[in-house]
């Protein structure tokens, strides 16, 4: 180790985002993009400034992580290099084209990946739109930030450019523990036994969960090379049903956030028909000692409730809230492994754990003291969940931004299934003491929310040319033959049909990234998790394979050996 480095193992929280990058590593989709519009004389030294001095302040923003024979390191610079403002100048295009070239400029900052072994997993860049205009793009790789973090990066970079430009001392407080001292909490925790209890409750609480979704439509469309694939939706309440929310939070002693989760767990229930709706939930794990520390200090808890649309809104407010507690009582466990518990008690279904995610939003604003600041959505490329949906929850109003992967849903069933949303809404706060079946649910739903297109693809469908060499139904190609004992040995079950879904035999999140690294290593560099989440059935994914790798032709050569591929 380098005397101005300090070393330690990567933490439980990290576990997943690493492992994800290491298969996906030019993917931006664990980036924290914020992007504001700056209208004003802004200052791209006092930026400069600002930024590396929040850098300088907490470690987990010049950590870096590498691979060693005794796992993955996170290594922090103690005296990092200063980190150059990226300025970007679009003042000399003409008006016309100024809106298209910003709008590339954003998506292209917002999407760069980040080398998480070679830089600080944190950028900012300026956008020099004209002389009194700049948009600003600061964005965070998950791995050292999470929601309460940038909160506090934007909290401070404002004061420390405030302080900048006025040329006085910044106020700031103290600086927190460093996220290795919270890393080694965590881990001596494990070590100790300390989670066994929590390990417990989540083996029982989560036997035979199927993470819940709504219906998708265009699982297996066509990508487009370079297309952004998520589809962002803010819904904010109106002030009649921001008023409604509140009032009623009071009159059950609830809170807005469980009234928006069961809201949106009654939803899926009457999209699906199905009772039983495991929902994932973003908690901070963050005690007063580590209130200000930035680092990836959020876990996630699964949410588990029965809905039983016999029963009324009131009583089932009461049970999805009770469900959320009795989560958040039990979230010191990492979700990574509560993933490697399922999995190695057996436990552990055809499906993710989590497709879904709802949570409440960290509310944290830029404020830069001069001009007029904007914050703007960013466009994002796909993580590997299905929904994403952030609950803002501020004094001056309430608003649900939803974020859609396109692999799961079209724009227009993204469309419809918020304005749903909202109506669902609505109507469970306007009759609370109706049974949720009276309600007409499903009505709503087949009203606003399109059902998938007649001309989708179905899953499992390959484009015309693969289509064209298939063999006979019910035969493996010799790349099939490969990848099929590649997804036996790593789920335990036999692989046999070109129809066969990795996550219907059983295949789940760890065990994906597990598959997809050896065909990459046996078959095709091309394979990725988005790939195999996007395309889980054996033809579908292959065939993809088949048509994107260049030396697919050394591999079908390897596959045609005895069938003994496993773990090495």
């Amino acid at each position: 180790m380098d005397s101005l480095t300090d070393s330690l193992p990567i933490g439980p929280l990290q576990e997943g985002i690493w492992l994800f990058w290491q298969l996906n590593p030019t993917s931006p989709a664990y980036s924290m993009p914020e992007v504001f519009h700056f209208d004003g004389d802004f200052d791209t030294e006092a930026a400069e400034f600002a930024f590396n001095e929040v850098i300088r302040r907490h470690e987990a923003l010049r950590t870096t992580f590498h691979e060693t024979d005794s796992g993955v390191l996170q290594v922090i610079d103690r005296d990092p290099e200063p980190v150059p403002v990226n300025v970007a100048d679009l003042r000399g295009f003409s008006a016309a084209a100024q809106s298209e070239q910003l709008q590339s400029a954003l998506d292209a900052a917002a999407n760069l990946p980040f080398d998480l072994t070679a830089e600080p997993a944190i950028r900012l860049t300026a956008i020099q739109v004209s002389e009194s205009r700049t948009a600003l793009v600061l964005v965070a790789h998950h791995i050292v930030c999470d929601g309460t973090s940038m909160t506090i990066v934007l909290d401070e970079f404002g004061e420390l450019y405030r302080s900048a430009r006025r040329g006085t001392p910044p106020e700031l407080k103290p600086i927190a523990p460093g996220y290795s001292t919270f890393v080694k909490r965590q881990l001596a925790a494990l070590a100790n036994g300390a989670l066994k209890e929590e390990s417990a409750y989540w083996r029982e609480r989560l036997a035979g969960v199927t993470g819940s979704a709504l219906p998708g439509a265009d699982r297996t469309a066509a990508r487009v090379p370079g297309a952004l694939h998520t589809y962002v939706v803010s819904t904010p309440l109106d002030d009649g049903l921001t008023e409604a929310l509140s009032e009623y939070a009071r009159r059950a002693r609830s809170t807005p956030f469980s009234i928006l989760l069961c809201a949106m767990k009654i939803m899926m229930a009457a999209a699906t028909g199905d009772s039983d709706e495991a929902v994932g939930t973003a908690t901070s794990g963050r005690t007063p000692k580590f209130a200000r520390t930035v680092g990836m200090l959020a876990n996630m808890v699964v949410a588990r409730s029965r809905i039983d649309m016999s029963r009324t809104f009131a009583e089932t407010l009461e049970e999805v809230s009770l469900d959320l507690m009795d989560a958040i009582d039990h979230q010191d466990l990492p979700f990574s492994r509560m993933v490697a518990d399922l999995h190695d008690a057996g436990l552990q279904p055809g499906a993710d754990v989590v497709r879904t995610v709802f949570s409440a939003g960290a509310n944290g604003a830029l404020k830069l003291g001069e001009g007029r600041l904007s914050e703007v959505v960013a466009r994002t490329v796909e993580g590997p969940f299905d929904l994403v949906v952030d609950c803002d929850l501020a004094s001056s109003g309430i608003a649900l931004d939803w974020e859609y992967a396109l692999r799961t849903y079209s724009r227009e069933a993204a469309d419809g299934y918020c304005a749903a949303y909202l109506e669902i809404l609505a109507a469970l706060l306007h009759q609370p003491d109706t049974t949720l079946d009276s309600l007409g649910l499903a009505e709503i739903l087949a009203r606003v929310a399109p059902s998938p297109r007649s001309d989708a693809p179905s899953p499992g469908a390959m484009p015309p040319a693969a289509q064209q060499d298939r063999p006979p139904d019910g035969l493996l190609t010799s790349v099939e033959e490969t990848v099929a004992d590649i997804w036996s040995e790593v789920i335990g079950v036999p692989v046999q049909s070109p129809h066969d879904d990795f996550f219907e035999l059983g295949g789940h999140s760890m065990m994906a990234g597990e598959a997809v690294a050896l065909v990459r290593k046996k078959v095709s560099r091309t394979a990725s998790l988005r790939l195999l989440f996007g395309h889980p059935q054996l033809r579908d994914f292959c065939s993809r394979l088949e048509a994107d790798a260049d030396h697919a032709s050394n591999a079908v050569d390897d596959s045609r050996s005895p069938r003994s591929v496993g773990p090495t």
